[in-house]
């Protein structure tokens, strides 16, 4: 039989390991931050990291691509009813204070029927707007037509495209971009539509061409500003480059008939933002993460993979903080969803003014493309020079970390390996970028809140109906997301002797990247032809002189984070001390050319320069000069003109100097942000010589910012 169990008094050390056991149980944990890892490079330590990577699934972030990348975001009824899915699968994973922001409304537009046939008596259909959304371009009117002529007009993209074609009531099949057709062949000739094969836009094309894939479809917009006022909006019907040929080859044997029915209508309406948080702890602090929730169907990489994984990542976050692997944040951390740049620039106009200082910005825009069968690369972007953060240097550990552990298909330290189940072995390749625009981190920075952006480039699929979720790999997803995790969390998390030890961090990558800067000086330097060597000269100290600048004010913005600054301005004064040694050995080798350094008395233009300090208006932080150039007075558009010359003359040589087309997107703009009030015309030309290595004419500059000037969006500190 059983004998009851008796129970004796726990011995006086027991009750205090038990008591003790209790004590640290209650204990918060501890900050994710510590000194710089001996063996990551990251102040993030080593068991954080463990954490982060193996939390985080990019097997979950693929099955959540799969679900977003079934609606056709671009419309307003696709969008909202993927916001409403995001919402509800936010506070599923934890997010805080999760709600719709409606956007202003405006005009919006749906399809319920496109259809492209050709006629006769081999009837078929060529393509459907139920089939594939992308095959009717946005915008398009609609339209009842049978027996419609084809005319070819090959790129349409030049008046002598359209010479000697009558297009009256017949449809433009081109193989070029549809606006042209649709300004050319529809609203100067007369054509009731047209029907493009193109696929490929211009910031792509030294990536792939057309044909390269013969059944992707592009996607594209009918704008009615291309049109006369009065004229009906035409349709515009997106096919395949394969099937653009096979109607050319029709075309070569006897005229091509097709019917034509698309059934559309506008209405009133609007677009949401999905806003949530992770509440920290220190009050009007917040770091702010954003992914662009809007695009095509599929639209899988760009960007279902980007708003999936900044879902993952609020998941990761809940669940370690619950578990009490990490503490809560110190600042908040603000998730948005919302449509690209757009969206934004409506959240700025709502939240511009908060009372609460925006520490960063993380943006999460295709990051899930297959890297080798993509031919893509990842990457991140640095904040540009002239909005220096700590960001940068977390940004650079991260990635060289992420490099060094899973450069192999079979890393020796599994603890490391950043991979998923179903995803693929390829070796990374991780890249940090100089800034380009292209994405919603543009606009924070044009605030003035540090922004990176973490990216897959180039893409094979880009904005074509092959961006589907079988090209996009969970363990790409899965690397993507941890440099998201392992980057937002020392910023959100730094304060006191994390703060500390990330400006001591801030200070080691600094070193490295002047150290570059003064190796492109010495470098052009050298290469100068002797008769351009004082302009040469002059220039290269401004590279030299820009790069520790920028590594200095990415110091102090490590202060307000939580850094001594005491300790923080003792670094600073020592990368005083290595910039003058720095321009010292420039100097020696340019005596060392033996020829002379001094420069030649300023033109005119450079005089004017050196006056006129532009500064942005307030309120006007997000206007374009494509916005003012369309809205300039007769008078001005030779300066406009001569604007758009000098960038188009600068992209070319930028390009062919290999750079990419993203580094040069919207470049007016680009240029334009440096205007702070303080910099002279003459000022920014060299710091954007030391941004992008091209010397951009000064009277350029000055018509420039003469122009955005005389548009109201910039004014003059003196």
């Amino acid at each position: 039989m059983s004998h009851p169990t008796r129970t004796r008094p726990l011995p006086f050390v027991s009750l205090v390991v038990l008591a003790a056991l209790g004590a640290a149980a209650q204990q918060p944990p501890t900050s994710p931050l510590g000194p710089v890892s001996p063996t990551t490079g990251m102040v993030l330590r080593d068991e954080v990291v463990r954490a982060l990577i193996h939390e985080s699934s990019g097997d979950r972030i693929h099955d959540n691509v799969q679900r977003i990348s079934l609606l056709a975001r671009d419309t307003q009824g696709g969008y909202a009813e993927a916001a409403v899915w995001m919402k509800a699968a936010a506070e599923a994973a934890g997010l805080q204070d999760v709600r719709l922001e409606a956007m202003k409304d405006g005009p919006q537009w749906r399809a319920t029927r496109g259809e492209l046939w050709v006629s006769g008596p081999h009837r078929y259909r060529v393509t459907s707007y139920a089939d594939q959304p992308m095959a009717l371009a946005g915008g398009s009117g609609s339209f009842e037509g049978s027996g419609l002529e084809l005319v070819d007009v090959g790129t349409g993209m030049q008046d002598a495209d359209y010479e000697g074609k009558d297009l009256k009531g017949k449809v433009v099949l081109t193989r070029g971009p549809p606006g042209f057709a649709v300004r050319r062949g529809v609203g100067q000739r007369g054509a009731v539509g047209v029907v493009s094969s193109y696929s490929t836009p211009p910031w792509n094309a030294p990536n792939r061409i057309d044909g390269d894939f013969p059944d992707q479809v592009g996607w594209a917009r009918v704008s009615s500003s291309l049109l006369p006022p009065g004229t009906p909006v035409p349709f515009a019907f997106m096919v395949s480059d394969r099937q653009g040929r096979e109607l050319r080859a029709e075309l070569q044997a006897g005229p091509v008939k097709v019917d034509v029915s698309v059934a559309t209508e506008t209405f009133e309406g609007h677009y949401s933002i999905v806003s949530g948080v992770i509440p920290g702890t220190r009050t009007g602090e917040e770091v702010v993460l954003t992914a662009h929730l809007d695009h095509y169907k599929p639209g899988a990489d760009d960007n279902a993979s980007g708003s999936a994984a900044l879902l993952e990542m609020v998941r990761t976050y809940t669940v370690l903080i619950r578990r009490g692997v990490l503490p809560p944040p110190v600042r908040t951390l603000r998730v948005l969803w919302l449509p690209e740049f757009e969206g934004t620039r409506d959240w700025f106009s709502h939240h511009a003014e908060d009372p609460v200082r925006r520490v960063a910005n993380f943006n999460f825009d295709m990051l899930g493309a297959s890297l080798t069968r993509a031919h893509s690369r990842f990457m991140v972007t640095y904040t540009p020079d002239w909005n220096a953060s700590f960001v940068n240097a977390v940004s650079e550990s991260t990635v060289a970390f992420m490099n060094r552990f899973n450069g192999v298909a079979y890393p020796p330290r599994k603890d490391f390996r950043i991979g998923s189940v179903t995803g693929s072995r390829d070796p990374l390749d991780a890249h940090m970028e100089r800034y380009s625009r292209g994405s919603d981190h543009q606009l924070f920075n044009d605030y003035r809140i540090p922004g990176v952006s973490f990216t897959t480039w180039p893409d094979d699929t880009y904005h074509t109906s092959g961006d589907k979720p079988e090209l996009v790999d969970p363990t790409q997803l899965h690397r993507s997301a941890f440099a998201g995790l392992a980057s937002v969390t020392v910023a959100a998390w730094a304060e006191g002797s994390g703060a500390l030890e990330l400006a001591r961090l801030v200070a080691v990558h600094g070193a490295r990247r002047v150290a570059e800067d003064e190796f492109r000086a010495r470098r052009d330097l050298a290469s100068a032809p002797a008769a351009e060597l004082p302009g040469t000269y002059r220039l290269a100290r401004a590279v030299v002189r820009t790069g520790y600048q920028r590594e200095r004010e990415a110091l102090r913005s490590c202060v307000p984070l939580g850094a001594p600054a005491a300790l923080v301005q003792a670094m600073v004064k020592a990368l005083e001390a290595a910039e003058a040694q720095a321009l010292k050995r420039l100097e020696a080798d340019g005596k060392a050319r033996g020829a002379s350094l001094k420069e030649p008395a300023p033109t005119e233009a450079e005089k004017r320069a050196r006056a006129f300090v532009p500064r942005r208006v307030k309120g006007q932080e997000l206007a374009s000069f494509d916005e003012v150039a369309g809205k300039a007075s007769p008078e001005a558009q030779p300066r406009v003109a001569a604007v758009q010359a000098a960038m188009t003359a600068a992209a070319t040589a930028l390009r062919e100097r290999g750079e990419g087309e993203l580094r040069f997107f919207q470049l007016p703009d680009a240029i334009a942000s440096y205007a702070d009030g303080r910099r002279s015309v003459a000022d920014i030309r060299e710091a954007a010589y030391a941004e992008y290595g091209y010397v951009f004419p000064v009277e350029a500059l000055l018509d420039l910012f003469g122009v955005l000037e005389q548009g109201g969006i910039m004014t003059r500190a003196r």
